[in-house]
């Protein structure tokens, strides 16, 4: 082979070797572009607040992409999540506004009454002083309204943003039955009502005090609501997966198109406007009871009673 035809193969196969580098370089810069616009397009989309995951279901996404992916997802989570923060203050912040405005205008009424009477005494009427001691207990008891009705809000808000965390275990429903009993029992026989509380060693998983204070909610509404004479019970039945207590009584009981909204906040019927509350409780009752795996139901019938029902997760 001579020297020529050797010289000509040398500079096609580098012709061919620049023509590959040529396509290489060419496709690079292609898949540099394209990775750009999609970088771009997914910055938009952010900005925009529309961006989604499903807009990046390539099974070719480059390591890039899907850490950029990531990055905006977190990101957009993390605003989603402060968004709802954001949200569940303003609630309560006017859950609040609202919820004080009656028990501050009251206290703010006896105030001036009370100035009132100040001013009559020290002129020597002595007959205001029966009135003083009843107005002076009027703001203690407003007071008192305000105090259990903040402390309430709190607590509430606690539970919804997750700075209340609860502790399911494995506990004995005798517990409950046993502060229920030691804390209702004085107040119901006050009243002349009979609480009937089972005896049960059964098993299921929740947190101890706040179950106390979730069922103690609806033992409280229970006795306060039952006439004089009625009867509230606390009876446990058991299932494969959940552990079943009825709080039962012979109360005022609730309309049907009521019962669906007693378990939302700050609700109360008509009938039960005569009896202090501020109608956190049942609220309250169900949150415990939905963080914990369990749910509660009610059954009910006016002026018969009503049953609520409160299910523990056994495991």
């Amino acid at each position: 082979m001579n020297t020529t035809v050797i010289i000509g193969i040398c500079v096609c196969i580098i012709i061919c070797l620049l023509a590959m580098l040529a396509a290489v370089i060419a496709a690079c810069r292609l898949r540099e572009k394209k990775l750009l616009r999609r970088l771009q397009e997914m910055l938009e989309d952010a900005v925009a607040g529309t961006f989604s995951e499903g807009k990046l279901m390539d099974t070719g996404i480059s390591e890039l992409e899907s850490a950029m992916w990531r990055f905006l997802n977190d990101s957009q989570l993390s605003s989603v999540q402060l968004a709802e923060q954001k949200q569940r203050i303003q609630s309560l912040i006017s859950d609040i506004s609202h919820q004080t405005v009656t028990p501050i205008a009251n206290i703010k009424i006896y105030a001036e009454l009370l100035g009132e009477q100040q001013e009559k005494w020290k002129a020597g009427d002595s007959s205001v002083k029966e009135d003083i001691a009843e107005e002076i207990e009027a703001v203690i008891d407003q007071v008192d309204k305000l105090d259990f009705l903040i402390g309430s809000l709190v607590k509430l808000s606690r539970l919804e943003n997750g700075i209340l965390e609860l502790e399911p275990k494995r506990c004995c429903i005798r517990e409950v039955l046993s502060a229920i009993n030691r804390q209702f029992q004085p107040k119901a026989q006050q009243k002349g009502i009979t609480l009937v509380i089972d005896d049960s060693g059964e098993e299921a998983e929740f947190d101890l005090k706040w179950t106390i204070e979730a069922v103690g909610n609806i033992v409280d509404n229970a006795i306060k609501y039952t006439p004089k004479g009625g009867t509230v019970s606390l009876h446990v039945v058991l299932y494969s997966m959940f552990l079943r207590l009825d709080v039962a009584d012979t109360g005022i009981g609730i309309a049907e198109q009521e019962q669906a909204s007693v378990f939302t906040r700050f609700y109360r019927s008509r009938k039960a406007a005569e009896q202090p509350g501020v109608g956190i409780g049942l609220y309250f009752a169900r949150e415990v009871l939905r963080r914990e795996r369990g749910y509660i139901k009610v059954s009910s019938e006016p002026d018969k009673g009503s049953v609520f029902s409160v299910f523990l997760y056994r495991g």
